[in-house]
């Protein structure tokens, strides 16, 4: 962290952007602001403006704008013809999560240097608790005020603090939800002219939609059978750290790593023979490693997926340099499968063939689902996977040596975001405004890929996790509303990073009838028949959402289809003893649809209402030809018979999805008028149309 500057100098470099260093007296002369003469109400505080450093406006569906949210209704220097504030912005559940080790924050972004005078917030407490007011920057705060809330209803109302500070940035600390404030009014004067605030809606340029075949990907594990794995342009593999950071023996930093914990040497081929080696270039597709968990050492201690993977135990989990283990195993990693060769004496390996630039893999996904609830206070905020992340990335930025983050040991390597369990963009806007506040490139980290999970129950509640918790069963994508969710999570994405795709990193049905996410049973197919059409039903609906890739849960399962566990039955495999696999019909589904529509991409929804829904695709190899995903959309046994599709064109052929046919059933169907007669079921069909 930096020390010895000042908050005000800091506040000045940032808003200088990136130029180089200026005194107060240059910055203000540059903006030339209206003389700051007197101090007013500051009122151009918006929801954009306002960050919780917990990461719970999502999860518990409480915003911390409620703090400024009444600024209208309620004037603490006019005691007449106001109202009292009453909206909270403190989350009623995850009390633990959200306000452990030291209390919830929340921080505003004024978006210039402002002269502040005076504070005043509504106190509205039952009991009495801690409130702290702070000016400065993200990495050095000013404490200007700390009070006890009354605790009494009877002694309700505005209390007043002198500030007398320049700042930008503002932090309200509460040390539990019982420290009720209710409302927040900030006064003062601009220094500078404010930062403009983003549109309310993205209308800017989008990036190329995918093909199909560059589209699906796959959750697994090594071991599977590479066959099965050739529809996925992606597999997402998990891998444990603590199959990597082996070392129980030597101290930090005269460590070494077990560098292919997918692999195995052959002395025949005096090579390695490796899981990646198999993906990338037997099949021609890509893979990325999502890096779970803690080093073997924390494992031998009791520590767990949940648990952030610092050097020594007791460091701060919000401090950057408390991840240099963990940012040297990622340049290892990087170095060794990344595109650019080191020095292998550089690499630090148990294995005495250490190599370097195999270019296997140019992504790395530093951890999954750190925003999870179930951790309990093993919770990881928004400033700690940001802290872990920067050092990750680059070492944080360059402070801890060469040999640390990915980007150290290959430029062209990124870092993928660890899934999100939702479509939570709240807690993706506060891990933005780390990166613009908290390091001097304002570099946004996750250039690998913004990435969410996501999957369709019947739960009920506010609360994602009263969801999950009171869920019985899966719903269809459609009953869900699956694609207007995601497209929704993909605008608001794209209005704060354009350039940046967006994936489902997890999506899937169970076969299990008793999981909370079973598959819905079509009538007249099996369980298994029924998952496989669920997954084709939401691969459309994913590709016409506007997202970038879809990533499946998940290749294989272990297990009967019939286990009750949670998603332990997803898979599109059967796994029977070493390497006897048996493929369910989604795997048949879903590789006939990639054999087929592989080259094309989304082109318009035709038809989203009613008893037949219709979605078209348009070739991009053959851009004369043309593609419709028609169904309906329920799961009752509904049927349409002999119905009419306006297509054009010259010749059609329909694709059925069969078990036990790689690639489907293709038949030509006369093209009549312009349109196609074919019946149409719960179970998608293809009609391919030579439109030339």
């Amino acid at each position: 962290m930096r020390t010895g500057i000042t908050g005000l100098i800091l506040l000045i470099l940032f808003a200088a952007c990136n130029g180089p260093d200026k005194p107060a007296g240059a910055l203000l002369a540059d903006n030339k602001p209206a003389p700051c003469n007197s101090s007013s109400r500051i009122t151009t505080i918006t929801k954009e403006d306002v960050y919780d450093l917990s990461g719970y406006a999502h999860i518990s569906r409480v915003s911390p704008f409620n703090l400024f949210d009444e600024a209208a209704i309620s004037d603490p220097k006019e005691k007449f013809g106001t109202e009292f504030p009453k909206t909270s912005p403190h989350p009623t559940k995850g009390v633990n999560l959200y306000f452990k080790d030291g209390g919830s924050r929340i921080v505003v972004d004024l978006r210039a240097p402002h002269k502040v005078s005076e504070i005043y917030l509504y106190d509205r407490s039952h009991l009495s608790d801690s409130v702290w007011i702070y000016t400065g920057t993200m990495r050095n705060w000013k404490l200007q005020a700390a009070f006890t809330t009354k605790g009494n209803s009877g002694f309700w109302g505005w209390r007043n603090f002198r500030i007398a500070d320049s700042t930008q940035y503002l932090m309200f600390r509460f040390s539990s939800p019982d420290a009720v404030i209710t409302e927040a009014a900030v006064y003062g004067c601009p220094l500078a002219a404010l930062e403009p605030l983003p549109p309310a809606e993205y209308t800017g340029p989008r990036l190329e939609p995918k093909m199909m075949k560059e589209f699906l990907g796959v959750n697994c594990y090594q071991g599977t059978d590479i066959r099965w794995m050739k529809p996925f342009y992606y597999s997402r593999m998990y891998t444990s750290i603590s199959r990597i950071d082996v070392d129980t023996v030597d101290n930090w930093p005269n460590i070494k790593y077990y560098i292919t914990p997918n692999g195995w040497w052959n002395n025949g081929s005096g090579d390695y023979v490796m899981y990646a080696d198999s993906i990338t270039r037997d099949v021609g597709n890509k893979i990325w490693y999502a890096y779970l968990g803690v080093p073997k050492w924390m494992e031998l201690k009791g520590m767990w997926n949940e648990d952030r993977p610092v050097t020594k135990i007791g460091m701060n989990p919000e401090d950057p340099m408390s991840y240099e283990r963990h940012a040297n195993l990622m340049w290892t990693m990087a170095a060794c499968y990344g595109t650019t060769k080191v020095d292998t004496n550089l690499i630090q390996s148990v294995e005495p063939h250490r190599f370097s630039g195999r270019n296997l893999m140019t992504i790395y996904e530093n951890g999954n689902e750190t925003d999870a609830a179930w951790g309990g206070n093993k919770y990881c905020n928004p400033v700690s996977y940001f802290a872990q992340s920067t050092a990750d990335y680059d070492g944080n930025e360059g402070k801890m040596g060469k040999t640390f983050g990915i980007k150290n040991a290959d430029p062209n390597s990124n870092l993928m975001l660890a899934g999100f369990t939702s479509f939570d963009v709240d807690r993706l806007r506060v891990l933005q405004f780390l990166c613009k506040t908290m390091r001097n490139d304002k570099q946004f980290l996750w250039n690998g890929g913004i990435q969410y999970h996501y999957y369709s129950s019947n739960g009920k509640g506010d609360h994602p996790t009263d969801v999950f918790t009171s869920a019985t069963a899966g719903i269809t994508p459609e009953e869900d509303s699956l694609r207007q969710k995601m497209a929704k999570a993909r605008n608001e994405t794209y209005r704060l990073q354009p350039n940046v795709e967006c994936i489902l990193g997890e999506y899937g049905y169970d076969k299990s009838r008793t999981s909370k996410v079973s598959a819905p049973l079509v009538p007249g197919y099996s369980q298994s028949e029924s998952q496989g059409l669920m997954l084709l039903r939401a691969i459309n609906l994913i590709a016409f959402s506007g997202f970038d890739r879809y990533i499946i849960y998940w290749i294989k399962d272990d297990t009967d289809e019939n286990d009750p566990g949670l998603f332990i039955t997803s898979g599109l495999l059967r796994q029977k003893g070493d390497f006897i696999f048996f493929p369910y019909p989604a795997w048949y589904y879903i590789n006939s649809l990639v054999h087929h529509l592989g080259n094309y991409v989304p082109e318009k929804i035709v038809q989203e209402k009613g008893d037949v829904w219709i979605y078209k695709y348009r070739n991009k190899i053959a851009p004369d030809s043309a593609a419709y995903f028609i169904y309906c959309p329920t799961r009752s046994g509904k049927k349409v018979n002999d119905y009419t599709l306006h297509t054009g064109g010259v010749g059609a052929s329909v694709l059925s999805f069969k078990d036990q046919l790689a690639e489907g059933v293709m038949k030509p169907v006369a093209v009549q008028n312009g349109t196609v007669r074919l019946d149409v079921g719960e179970a998608p069909k293809l009609v391919f149309v030579k439109e030339k």
